[in-house]
């Protein structure tokens, strides 16, 4: 149940000057649950004078964030300032963000998962002050370079040190809206990361809206969302101003999240669309996941093949009355729109998945553009443009990319969709990965969703470009089979067999297949567990390939 009185979040909703960069201060004003605790770890995280932390409440979170604030205000710290943060995917991400926004600095949060060859340059891109980050990967870092014009300092070393209490005279920093108060990057899909900056009060928007339209019987969260992603700071935000009890992993192994759901009985559980796939993948015992009501994932969406099993778990509640089979609530968002944009909810037995994800949130205006941003009609294809005052106010550092990121007022998200008559969208793929050939258009994700649907023994694949002897196109599939099977005969029938299910659809026939073995695990994926077609276009490292 939630320790914050509906009227008192309802009443500090409605202050203006209420967003991401003071939320827990406002927060604190007027709490009689502040000292409860609220956040649970699943695994403890350091806190000044080498002690450890295995939850907070309201105001020992804020007392943890203020420690740090006094020791990158005595780092000569001010606003504005660009701080780089590339530690373990923990809570410590969450305190670090609360703690340089509360300055009016901006942190920069890295994923934990980045290469550190990669990070630096990103590092160099934002002009970062200083870096907070890890023995380990401070080494790595200056591996690559030595860099001896950034300033980095190690977490342990620093948690070490005696808390220092010494704030500035104004503290906490008076954020306008547009006021940047985080830096995330994105996940690489296409290369380096872009710097992606959230603003003070459109960063917030969404967390107001759900705030303002609760999910029935929603009160204990779990998060598996990576720590230094947007969306993981964006939940946290969520649960803290409702009060709700959340268990927050870092370990999100499909065993640890499945003995987590068992041990803390949440019945919201969050996460990027990878780890329930791993989940699935899995095959865990029903039983410990009796206490989830709701699934929630934010990303890409989901495919059906998946989202399926995860609501044949736990329950739902019908007018009033627990029913078997949860809810999974699918949500196109990205850095970028700063929140899911987009909903849809799936049900046990539901059929009508299509890769649609449903209709744009009421304050969000969804259109389908051409090239030059133009607005299609219904059924046609095209890029996904978005007005919402949530967005980004754009890239730092990166205006020219900024500037063609938006055409006619909209903002160019990078996906593919189309739309239906009754206002239902379709995501179909993303820009980059749609493959044109000399036999016609074929979209990618679209395409995955439709071999799933049919092909039991195929539990996730992928499907790109590659050029033959004569620099011609030609379209491949990795598949990840149920039972390992790498005959090349058993493939060349799997192959002739997706063919005829794709040309039964109108879909352009493949070219070859390939299959991901236990030999051979290697998998192309960002950060965020996305796959990384640009790769697999260069290198598919498979060893076993069939050619039609």
């Amino acid at each position: 149940m939630s320790q914050i009185d509906p009227f008192e979040l309802c009443k500090l909703l409605q202050n203006d000057q209420l967003g991401a960069g003071n939320f827990l201060h406002y927060l604190l004003r007027e709490n009689s649950y502040k000292d409860h605790d609220y956040i649970f770890l699943e695994r403890p995280i350091i806190g000044f004078d080498n002690t450890q932390i295995f939850s907070f409440s309201h105001q020992s979170l804020l007392n943890t964030a203020k420690q740090w604030s006094a020791f990158y205000h005595a780092q000569g710290v001010t606003a504005k300032d660009v701080i780089a943060v590339f530690i373990d995917d923990t809570i410590d991400y969450f305190v670090q963000f609360i703690a340089l926004s509360s300055l009016g600095a901006v942190p920069a949060l890295i994923n934990s998962k980045l290469a550190p060859s990669i990070a630096i340059q990103y590092i160099q891109h934002i002009e970062a002050k200083l870096v907070l980050t890890t023995e380990n990967r401070l080494s790595e870092l200056t591996a690559v370079d030595k860099h001896d014009d950034i300033q980095f300092f190690i977490i342990d070393e620093v948690v070490k040190q005696k808390a220092t209490t010494q704030l500035p005279t104004v503290y906490p920093f008076v954020h306008n809206a547009l006021d940047p108060v985080l830096l995330t990057h994105t996940s690489g899909t296409t290369g380096i990361p872009k710097a992606v900056i959230a603003a003070h009060k459109p960063y917030f928007h969404g967390i107001r809206f759900r705030l303002g339209n609760p999910i029935d019987n929603l009160d204990r969260y779990l998060t598996a969302l990576p720590h230094s992603h947007n969306s993981g700071l964006a939940y946290l935000m969520e649960a803290s101003m409702r009060g709700c009890p959340t268990l927050v992993l870092s370990d999100k192994s499909p065993k640890s999240l499945a003995a987590q759901i068992d041990s803390f009985k949440p019945n919201f559980v969050v996460a990027f669309p990878k780890i329930f796939v791993e989940l699935v993948r899995d095959e865990p015992n029903p039983e410990l996941l009796q206490s989830v009501n709701y699934w929630r994932s934010t990303g890409d969406a989901a495919h059906e093949r998946h989202v399926k099993h995860l609501t044949e778990w736990g329950s739902h509640f019908n007018n009033a009355e627990r029913k078997p089979g949860s809810v999974y609530i699918d949500g196109l968002g990205s850095s970028e729109m700063g929140s899911s944009l987009f909903t849809v909810n799936h049900y046990r037995g539901k059929r009508d998945y299509d890769r649609c994800v449903g209709k744009p949130q009421p304050w969000v205006d969804a259109q389908v553009l051409d090239d030059d941003g133009n607005l299609l009609p219904a059924g046609q294809v095209g890029r996904l443009g978005i007005k919402s005052p949530s967005l980004t106010p754009g890239y730092w550092n990166s205006s020219l990319i900024s500037e063609k990121s938006r055409v006619n007022g909209y903002w160019i998200t990078g996906d593919l969709v189309r739309k239906d008559t009754l206002g239902y969208f379709y995501h179909l793929d993303r820009i980059t990965d749609k493959i044109e050939t000399q036999d016609g258009t074929l979209y990618s994700l679209l395409t995955e969703e439709l071999i799933l649907k049919r092909f039991d023994e195929i539990f996730d694949c992928s499907i790109y470009t590659y050029l033959d002897d004569k620099q011609a196109t030609k379209v491949a599939i990795r598949v990840d089979l149920v039972t390992e099977n790498t005959q090349e005969s058993y493939l060349y029938d799997l192959l002739t067999q997706i063919n005829a299910w794709l040309q039964a659809h109108n879909v352009i026939s493949l070219n070859s297949i390939s299959v991901v073995s236990n030999a051979n695990a290697y998998a192309p994926e960002g950060v965020t567990g996305k796959v990384l077609k640009r790769v697999l276009r260069h290198d598919d490292q498979s060893e076993i390939k069939v050619f039609i």
